[in-house]
């Protein structure tokens, strides 16, 4: 169960954090050279300026399947690969869940040459929204751990955006039980085939979520299948977060697959394995005894299902490579095993 609230000390050490290197445009040539799509940056940047008016400028991030650009007043417009769209039924399940931090969406159409032959190049699907104020976490994070009233509005917003999932979980439809329950057993045996002997207890571990699942005690909600660091902004002067973006991957699992996103928030991967901030313990309870005021109290079983499903989610996250064609929750792990540390450091705790 989260503890009760604890004060907290005023000073915070903040751990290493990772240098950010990224080069804008080579990302973007990468994109538009590799992607195997018909559009140039050139006939984007100019769609963006003739429909909505203004220069036309990247985002200072770009995603691995999309361009994405600020034009006009108050307008992002992003150039999605087809196989990576944006579908308008999860965005307005997403909105009407968090309507404080998603945008709005619309559909403008597609862009490059239309071509009915499948090995052709394939034209990109156009998307407009609302440019939500913000910059991203990962910039942002040093100096939130910096000021511990600024870190503290970081995780009680990110309470709020867990709790408003689960309170818009889904009604336990029969069909849909059955489905999630299969996926999730198919993954999990996926996981043990394929993770380390050194995870196995974990997996077999994970197990135990598929008959509160089964019963309808723990609820399958709408999950954003990439909540990176550069998917959440927030606000320098308030530490609120103000936008959750790119809802590409979204679908339905049990709650808390995302909860990697709140260690992310307390802690990060440095040169000498994972630092969690000093407050981190704190933190954390202030998380949890957000959240559950805002749901109304949970009980210890339900704690505990929460808490399997947290290690669900982090194996499944750290576990399973990238697919580019896969819609579900987004692996990191590359052919390195790298991202197996996170998994050593994170299922510790």
């Amino acid at each position: 169960m989260p503890q009760p609230h604890r004060r907290i000390a005023s000073e915070c050490r903040t751990p290493t954090m990772p240098q950010v290197n990224y080069d804008l445009d080579r990302s973007i040539a990468a994109f538009f050279s590799s992607s195997g799509i018909s559009a140039t940056r050139e006939q984007c940047d100019e769609f963006a300026r003739r429909e909505f008016g203004g220069a036309v400028h990247p985002v200072s991030l770009q995603g691995m399947a999309s361009y994405t650009v600020t034009a006009g007043s108050n307008k992002i417009v992003q150039f999605r690969e087809q196989n990576n769209s944006l579908d308008e039924g999860t965005l307005a399940l997403a909105r009407a869940a968090h309507p404080e931090v998603v945008a709005s969406c619309a559909f403008h159409g597609l862009i490059g040459e239309l071509r009915s032959d499948p090995e052709a190049k394939s034209a990109l699907a156009i998307y407009s929204m609302n440019n939500l104020p913000g910059n991203n976490f990962i910039y942002l994070r040093s100096s939130l751990a910096a000021s511990l009233p600024l870190h503290l509005a970081t995780l009680e917003s990110l309470a709020r955006f867990f709790a408003q999932s689960w309170l818009s979980g889904r009604p336990a439809d029969p069909a849909q039980v059955l489905t999630t329950v299969n996926e999730c057993a198919a993954t999990f045996r996926y996981l043990s085939d394929t993770l380390p002997s050194r995870f196995k207890p974990y997996v077999t571990q994970i197990q135990g979520i598929l008959p509160m699942l089964r019963s309808g005690e723990h609820p399958v909600v709408l999950t954003h299948g990439d909540l990176n660091e550069m998917n959440i902004l927030v606000d320098h002067a308030s530490g609120k977060i103000t936008g959750v973006v790119d809802w590409a991957e979204a679908s339905f699992h049990p709650f808390g697959f995302a909860l990697y996103a709140l260690d992310n928030a307390l802690g990060s991967m440095g040169p000498n394995g994972w630092e969690y901030f000093d407050n981190a313990d704190d933190l954390r309870d202030e998380f949890w005894s957000t959240f559950s005021r805002l749901v109304g109290g949970l009980s210890e079983s339900r704690m505990e299902s929460i808490r399997l499903a947290r290690v669900a989610g982090l194996l499944i996250r750290y576990g399973t490579p990238y697919d580019r064609g896969f819609g579900g929750m987004v692996g990191v792990r590359d052919p390195s095993d790298a991202s197996l540390r996170y998994l050593d450091a994170l299922l510790s705790d």
